[in-house]
């Protein structure tokens, strides 16, 4: 009976041939992750900034939505309002019963809070905001809630019934004819963050049975 032969081990030369081998597969992997680490590192600002830009508008929709269906709402509309330096400008309006994470109280929440929506040139879009309970209204300070660092402008967007076109304006106009500012059906919100920008555009609901859009 012949005798098991012994196993025959690697020569010298086909462990190199196998080291070579495995070193070469193993750059090929290294290269091909190195790519994917490099390709997703090089949109990962574009994917923060887009995810910051849904965030915000959601943020503000979901507000303007709730000033103008929640019950007893009065709706948005453009008011002259104090803008905290002495003087007024025309913006977007609206009452909260509750300002919820709105608002960052300096000490007891208020009910009955009067926002409105403005772009600051070095702050971004913020809600300037106070109760109308605050017992030195018309001496405090007016509060301020920064929603996006990002946002450089803020247009308004209007129909026009007679020409049944849109019109985008940089600043709210007034009715036809009269001096009362005229509610925007749209509104224009314009991120920016170094070569990064982005416009959405806000439908402003109306408060009325059935459809809510304009």
């Amino acid at each position: 009976m012949n005798a098991a032969r012994p196993s025959r081990g690697f020569t010298l030369l086909e462990t190199l041939i196998s080291l070579a081998l495995l070193a070469v597969l193993m750059l090929t992997i290294n290269t091909f992750l190195f790519s994917m680490t490099e390709l997703w590192g090089g949109k990962r600002d574009q994917r923060l900034f887009d995810q910051h830009v849904r965030a915000a508008s959601r943020l503000v929709r979901e507000t303007i939505e709730m000033a103008t269906m929640a019950p007893g709402a009065a709706g948005v509309a453009i008011k002259e309002v104090a803008d905290g330096l002495g003087s007024t400008e025309p913006r977007l309006s609206f009452l909260l019963a509750d300002a919820g994470r709105l608002a960052d109280w300096p000490e007891h929440p208020l009910p009955d809070v009067d926002f409105s929506l403005f772009v600051d040139p070095e702050k971004g879009l913020a809600l300037q905001w106070q109760s109308r309970l605050e017992i030195n209204r018309d001496r405090t300070d007016l509060h301020d809630t920064i929603l996006s660092p990002f946002v450089k402008s803020l247009a308004y967007e209007y129909y026009d019934t007679d020409l049944k076109t849109w019109k985008l304006e940089e600043e709210p106009v007034h009715d036809t004819g009269g001096t009362a500012w005229k509610k925007p059906a749209r509104i224009h919100l314009r991120f920016e963050r170094g070569t990064l920008k982005q416009e959405v555009v806000l439908d402003l609901p109306i408060k009325r049975p059935g459809a809510s859009r304009p």
